[in-house]
């Protein structure tokens, strides 16, 4: 083994240890929130206790309001490390950390180190970002999911269209939609697809945009997010009309759900949450910043996924702050490129 794959493995190590050790370094300091995190971790309780994996129940009754990626991570933690508040977090620490890796290694494979090191800096300041990955619900988690599933899209989109091996990175992208479904439902999927399928447009790249359909990637998305949902079905005869039609549909489509806020209520939340960090957006509409690639590929792709996230949210009338974390990794990399260019 080389120099430079032991250097490139130790580094990496440490940013990885690092970030998880800044993201987890206040998960233990306030106890559970009700109702958000109370619920969530006692379904997750329930699960541990009862040694039933497979259903989730809240009271003792079927809770399918969500699937069970969150309980099934936090049940183990509470499993291994006791019922604290640290081990009911490690859901959404882990989508955090997930999220933070995905953008770093991508930035530093198509953007170099500096540049990738400087936009993790951004986005683990953010304190939307923060306190999302300390939060026990399932918001940071299926954020984590979805930017890791955009990521490796992203990578091997750019890796296909340089001839390089791509395939294990769209391996990886499929495996990362189907923890994303498990995690909270079709968003895991439908997110990275329009974000990934509005930039392979706007590029015009039609055939990298069918390599991405490949099939071995798509069975082992099936593998991963079908079988939980099939068993699901045969044990309770209502629960794909109950989950999918009534928790997907309904919910995004009606407007009798909870926390009614108005259409730019998301726009409001990110401008609040990044207001220090926002003059570092200007050097992205200077002139002359559009002339080299790859560099000018994923900028575009930053903006189409912080413009898709923030439009698809905010179309509901039930508007939760958790909903728009997949558009703080997108944001912090453009805060980043900003402040790279003023440097």
């Amino acid at each position: 083994m080389s120099t430079r794959p032991r250097t490139f493995a130790r580094s990496t190590a440490g940013v990885a240890l690092l970030s998880l050790a800044w993201l987890a370094l206040l998960a233990w300091a306030r106890p559970l929130m009700l109702p958000d995190e109370g619920r969530y971790v006692g379904v997750a309780w329930e699960m541990m206790r009862s040694g039933d994996w497979l259903v989730p129940t809240l009271n003792g009754l079927p809770y399918f309001h969500k699937p069970p990626l969150f309980y099934w991570i936090t049940a183990g933690a509470m499993s291994l490390f006791g019922p604290g508040e640290a081990a009911a977090r490690a859901a959404p620490l882990l989508g955090a950390w997930a999220a933070a890796l995905s953008v770093f290694l991508l930035l530093r494979r198509w953007w170099g180190t500096a540049t990738a090191r400087l936009a993790l800096i951004v986005l683990l300041a953010q304190p939307l970002f923060y306190i999302g990955g300390q939060f026990a619900n399932l918001d940071m988690l299926v954020a984590g999911c979805i930017t890791a599933t955009i990521a490796l899209l992203a990578h091997a989109s750019l890796l296909a269209e340089a001839g390089g091996a791509h395939r294990p990175a769209l391996l990886g992208a499929w495996a990362a939609a189907a923890l994303g479904v498990l995690a909270k439902g079709l968003i895991g999927f439908l997110l990275p697809a329009l974000v990934i399928g509005a930039w392979l447009l706007l590029r015009r790249r039609w055939r990298t945009l069918a390599a991405l359909l490949w099939p071995p990637g798509a069975a082992l998305f099936l593998a991963i997010a079908a079988p939980w949902f099939v068993a699901m079905q045969a044990r309770f005869p209502s629960f794909l009309d109950y989950f999918f039609v009534v928790q997907h549909f309904k919910r995004f489509a009606a407007g009798g759900f909870n926390n009614v806020q108005p259409f730019w209520f998301y726009p409001a939340v990110l401008l609040l949450f990044t207001l220090p960090w926002l003059p570092w957006l200007k050097p992205q509409f200077a002139r002359g910043r559009l002339g080299e690639s790859p560099r000018a590929d994923l900028r575009l792709l930053m903006w189409a996924w912080l413009a898709i996230v923030v439009g698809f949210f905010s179309l509901p009338a039930s508007k939760l702050l958790g909903y728009v974390l997949p558009a703080v990794p997108p944001l912090a990399v453009l805060l980043a490129d900003g402040l790279e260019s003023w440097r």
